[in-house]
């Protein structure tokens, strides 16, 4: 094999992964809604990075999502802006993830919102996501192997994300 082969048969493996992986989310996440739409781009987003890395894509699972939309929906009926809940959990996903019976090992949660126009609000939250180096250290964490991404958009229009990791592989 040639030196010019080896070097595009990774970018070939990665691209025909992160299609399987699109097309998995797709058939996992029906809908069309822009919310579902951003949360699509953000699997994309947060994959590419981690393969970028040489870290395995992480898959997504319809409890986490089920998980992540309850605490985007929380945070733009309330406004609260936090992985606590005023008067409740020090985790707030946590206990949603334990009220829905989730099971889960090592798990974390990013959240972010913007305002941006629905085309690229879910660019912005991915590109503060890997811009910060907390919610980084969640998207290339070598334990999680799947997550599951949560978008609602409140009254005043602010477009409000949670993604939630878990995982339990070895490092």
């Amino acid at each position: 094999m040639t030196a010019a082969m080896m070097l595009h048969k990774p970018r070939f493996a990665a691209t025909v992964a992160m299609l399987a992986f699109a097309l998995a989310a797709l058939a996992l996440l029906t809908g069309c809604s822009a919310e579902v739409d951003a949360e699509m781009k953000t699997y994309a987003g947060i994959n590419a990075i981690r393969t970028k890395a040489g870290l395995p894509p992480l898959h997504p699972d319809a409890a986490l999502v089920n998980a992540a939309r309850e605490r985007s929906n929380d945070m733009a009926r309330t406004g609260h802006f936090g992985h606590d809940k005023i008067g409740g959990c020090p985790e707030e996903f946590t206990c949603v993830l334990d009220r829905q019976g989730v099971p889960f090992a090592f798990a974390g949660e990013n959240i972010a919102w913007n305002n941006w126009n629905w085309s690229e609000t879910a660019d912005h939250a991915v590109t503060a996501w890997k811009n910060s180096p907390p919610h980084l250290e969640n998207i290339m964490n070598c334990h999680y192997t799947r997550f599951g991404t949560g978008v609602a958009e409140s009254p005043d229009g602010k477009i409000w994300y949670t993604m939630i990791f878990e995982g339990n592989a070895a490092c």
